[in-house]
């Protein structure tokens, strides 16, 4: 029996990236809200749990889309990119894969050893592993404010690249991503 062309990433794959991508946006608009707010007022406090529930749904869903991913095959890059872009997306994927357990260690590092809430959506708290830190609250904050520029330019880039890809390439890379694209139904 001959083998199908994988033209497209996994299903399951897909849609935990799709989902990825609709919470990371959330999640990045409230933060950056939020932080335009005064400390302490409504409704930053409430949009701060929602932002760090979020956090942490992504970065349990960024440990399925790891272990999914090192477990599916990938399809074949067109043949039209470039070394130089081939690198570049690499870098950027690579980028966007530690912002994606980044930024959600570094905000409850911040907020558990902060005394800061640990709620996710109002239900239950996460455990603090680090309490009364000065230190460490302020290093996870400092970090995790850091690295919020770079998840604008590298959001910005890779939305950017999925553009070009799709209206000035048009070589199939977003349809390697898409929902229902490709052949394999496999996961």
């Amino acid at each position: 029996m001959p083998v199908e062309e994988t033209t497209a990433y996994a299903p399951l794959l897909r849609r935990i990236h799709w989902a990825t991508a609709v919470l990371f946006i959330a999640a990045m608009l409230i933060g950056f809200y939020c932080g335009l707010q005064q400390p302490g007022t409504s409704p930053r406090r409430e949009l701060l749990e929602v932002h760090k529930s979020l956090g942490m749904t992504l970065l349990f869903l960024s440990v399925l889309r790891l272990m999914v991913r090192l477990a599916t095959k990938v399809p074949p890059e067109p043949s039209s990119l470039s070394a130089l872009v081939r690198l570049a997306a690499r870098l950027n994927h690579v980028a966007l894969y530690a912002i994606l357990f980044a930024m959600p260690l570094t905000g409850y590092a911040f907020s558990s050893a902060g005394g800061y809430s640990l709620k996710y959506f109002w239900t239950f708290s996460w455990p603090r592993l680090v309490t009364d830190s000065p230190q460490i609250a302020h290093a996870g904050e400092v970090t995790h404010d850091a690295l919020a520029y770079l998840v604008y330019a590298a959001v910005a880039v890779h939305i950017a690249a999925t553009f070009w890809h799709a209206l000035v390439k048009r070589d199939g890379t977003l349809a390697r991503m898409w929902p229902g694209a490709g052949h394999d139904r496999s996961i």
